[in-house]
């Protein structure tokens, strides 16, 4: 259903609220790691391996030690040898892969941490990391996943006979059979390009050891701080009642900030080791060889049809460039993208094969959407190939093959899906996003020698990770769960704790909204704490997977009706009414139809705390709640994505010039919020489709190490965005929200790319991978001239 006023009866959940975190973010006075460092917080910088393969013949630390300023130099061997690997959450049956805070015998890929230089500032460090001086016998070298998996190729690690990591096999129905006796097979060849989050703040941490206490307190900015937590327990052998891990504000993640890191683990050793504060910040250069990379596949994919269109079966076989190491999160994201490939459509015979490959480049892991662009850009490629085959509007095609409401809930290659009205989302999004009058203006723009170009894509979003057993089941050493701590003050206002973290989507927000409605109250009655692991309650998992909403907002709302309820019993006894007859709005409580008789939710924080006295007899003191929502299920939103181009055919530009995202994302809590996720989404999806990419030469040396050579797109690049939105509450999530995070970023490659083939259809052009820059275009016309 479209969603329309009555749908948002709630006072408080679906209206446009403004954002409580903007006024610090916009005049200056948001304090990020940079910001708090103390008088005598000691600096560091890592020496990083310029090499991309080599034994570490020796480690000169003697020039850099002299410099005025320097504190001290440190390698591994300073660590001691019982020093312990980086710990991961995703055990998911691969070969060990281990990686420590500083190398120890041996680098494997260009910016891979070797020596720490502590220094009395950040110039000292960057000036005193240039005279340490590294000796190596360099080894041979790999870069690309294909070639990796060549016999006789380099070998990352001496032990193992060939370079995967891992494999993951997934099937469902006959598909050899169904491609056997299918009318039409196509089959066709993907690469997709190494990328990174690229926040606007990078990385940071700031150790302060008290040897007193036997405290460790760590400033990171992280999405995962009891995670980091656990993690630097581990590495320092420390209990994990010893360490506090607290998160400034922060500057966009994108998933790579979820990571636990070697510089946190370095940096939380240093300030044991001198007993003194201990502050890193990341450089834009650095960050682009230490920050985890992600998304690199090579994607053969097979698809069947009947001669009606009706898809048959689809074959996929999938290599996951890892890099050096399996990172936290193991092969995860290539995990993700192996088992969507059927995305939102009914196709009863389906297999994957993924092979996760390391080579000698930086590790591999999370990025907004995880493996889900990958897999959406394949399945929806192979879409509109097909369609072209069979000479069949891809439009229709879609239509023919998408899942029916009756079929829900439906399981695919591994998920369930809740519910979905996709045919009915098609057809609003492409009324939203004019479609039929922009295949009339490209008719015109044709006309007068322009290439104007419409293509769509749909997706299905994981969303609500997820139900903790299953993700233990799957070699998953963390929770899906959520806890929600709700606390109504002496003075009536209510203070949420979570487990979550704020990077600058604005979750807090809607915590607020679904706690007042829940409650009765006005938003600026309550508080949201979190990111500090000694206030906060657990959380499983941490800020990701588009789960703030789904899993963290089911947490407050339960806790939230709760706390309701006390407050009430409390109220009537009050009022000497019965619970049933009260009202509470605005934080005012009276007996329905006797607006007089009424008190405040100040008077019952003080009866709670302070008068005893006025409580009922069998109500003890204190007033909050804790909630833990562990899911049944997964949630899954859904869209389309509808993308216009006008292509240059003498420059190869590509202009994205209208882009329109229709979809439902369950319960909305702030629409200004829901499309400000949705555009920031877009704009990471268009800069995937057009411009990101982070190559390799064949020495292993990396070849974009600045926004100079890595192209984001600024303003001038992105067009104006249409969105639309259905609700359909997931049935799983009490509340009904989905999620909204990662669904802007999963379908616009695909629908660009599409654009960008239907405008210069005469030329017959196609294109299997990206980015499609212009130098891919030029290239492309010049073969088809």
């Amino acid at each position: 259903m479209v969603a329309t006023e009555a749908d948002h009866a709630a006072r408080w959940v679906g209206k446009p609220l403004p954002r409580r975190e903007d006024l610090g973010l916009l005049t200056g006075s948001s304090s990020f790691i940079p910001d708090l460092a103390e008088p005598g917080t000691a600096h560091v910088g890592f020496v990083r391996s310029t090499v991309a393969h080599a034994d570490i013949v020796s480690i000169d630390v003697s020039a850099a030690q002299e410099l005025p300023g320097v504190v001290a130099v440190v390698t591994a061997a300073d660590f001691g040898d019982d020093q312990r690997p980086q710990p991961s959450t995703h055990e998911l049956g691969t070969r060990p892969t281990p990686y420590h805070a500083l190398a120890r015998d041996r680098v494997r890929y260009v910016g891979e941490a070797i020596a720490a230089v502590v220094g009395t500032s950040a110039t000292v460090v960057a000036d005193a990391v240039e005279f340490v001086e590294v000796e190596y016998e360099d080894r041979p070298v790999v870069t690309d996943a294909l070639d990796a998996l060549t016999p006789g190729s380099p070998r990352v690690y001496d032990t193992w006979d060939d370079n995967v990591a891992g494999t993951f096999d997934a099937a469902i129905g006959d598909v050899e059979t169904a491609i056997e006796q299918a009318d039409v097979v196509l089959t066709k060849s993907f690469r997709i390009q190494r990328q990174t989050a690229a926040p606007m703040e990078g990385r940071g941490a700031l150790a302060e050891w008290d040897r007193h206490r036997g405290e460790l307190v760590l400033w990171t900015s992280t999405q995962s701080p009891h995670i980091v937590r656990d993690f630097v327990a581990e590495v320092t052998g420390l209990g994990s009642h010893q360490v506090v891990v607290k998160v400034p504000a922060v500057g966009g993640g994108f998933g790579a900030k979820f990571h636990f890191y070697p510089e946190e683990s370095a940096v939380a050793m240093l300030s044991m080791m001198l007993d003194t504060p201990v502050m890193w910040v990341e450089g834009r250069s650095e960050s682009f060889v230490a920050t985890i990379h992600a998304r690199e596949q090579a994607v053969t994919a097979t698809i069947a049809a009947d001669l009606d269109g009706t898809i048959t079966a689809m074959s996929v076989d999938l290599a996951a460039d890892m890099g050096a190491y399996l990172h936290m999160m193991s092969y995860g994201p290539a995990w993700l993208t192996s088992v969507m490939m059927t995305n939102v459509y009914d196709i009863p015979n389906a297999r994957v094969s993924l092979k996760a490959v390391v080579t000698n480049k930086t590790p591999s892991g999370s990025y907004r959407g995880w493996g889900q662009p990958q897999a959406n850009f394949v399945v929806e490629r192979m879409v509109d190939l097909l369609a072209k085959k069979m000479m069949i509007d891809p439009i229709e095609l879609r239509r023919r093959n998408f899942i029916r409401p009756d079929q829900f809930p439906y399981t695919s290659l591994f998920h369930t899906f809740d519910n979905g009205e996709y045919e009915e989302c098609l057809d609003e999004g492409l009324r939203v996003g004019g479609y039929e009058a922009w295949r009339r203006r490209q008719t015109e723009a044709k006309a007068d020698g322009r290439h104007i170009g419409i293509g769509i894509s749909f997706y299905v979003e994981n969303t609500a990770l997820g139900p903790s057993r299953q993700l233990n089941q799957g070699g998953l050493n963390l929770g899906g769960y959520d806890i929600s701590n709700i606390r109504m003050e002496a003075d009536g206002g209510v203070t949420i704790f979570t487990g979550l973290c704020e990077m600058g989507q604005g979750f807090a927000n809607g915590l607020i909204q679904v706690a007042a409605d829940a409650i009765g109250l006005n938003p600026d009655q309550i508080t949201v704490v979190s990111g500090d692991t000694d206030k906060c309650p657990y959380t499983g998992h941490g800020t990701g997977a588009s789960r703030s909403a789904s899993v963290g907002g089911a947490a407050v709302h339960m806790a939230a009706v709760e706390l309701r309820t006390r407050i009430t019993k409390i109220a009537a006894h009050m009022l000497e009414a019965s619970p049933t007859d009260l009202i509470i709005e605005e934080g005012k409580i009276w007996v329905q139809g006797s607006p007089s008789r009424s008190i405040t939710v100040a008077d019952v924080g003080r009866a709670a705390y302070l008068r005893a006295i006025d409580l009922p007899p069998d109500v003890d003191p204190g007033l909050e709640v804790i909630e833990v929502f562990d899911p049944v299920a997964m949630a899954w939103p859904y869209g389309l994505n509808i993308a216009v181009v006008d292509v240059d055919v003498e420059t190869c530009e590509v202009r994205v010039i209208d882009f329109t995202v229709f979809h439902d994302c369950g319960t909305i809590l702030n629409p200004m919020i829901v499309d400000g996720q949705i555009h920031g989404g877009v704009a990471q999806g268009i800069a995937a489709a057009l411009m990101e990419e982070l190559p390799y030469d064949d020495s292993g040396q990396p070849l974009a190490t600045s926004f100079m050579n890595y192209l984001v797109p600024s303003a001038a690049e992105l067009p104006d965005f249409n969105t639309g939105h259905m609700v359909n509450p997931s049935p799983v999530i009490p509340g009904g929200m989905k999620g909204i995070g990662e669904a802007g970023i999963i379908g616009p490659p695909a629908a660009i790319v599409s654009a960008i083939e239907d405008a210069l259809w005469p030329m017959k052009i196609e294109f299997t991978q990206t980015p499609v820059t212009p130098q891919k275009i030029f290239e492309a016309l010049r073969i088809t001239q």
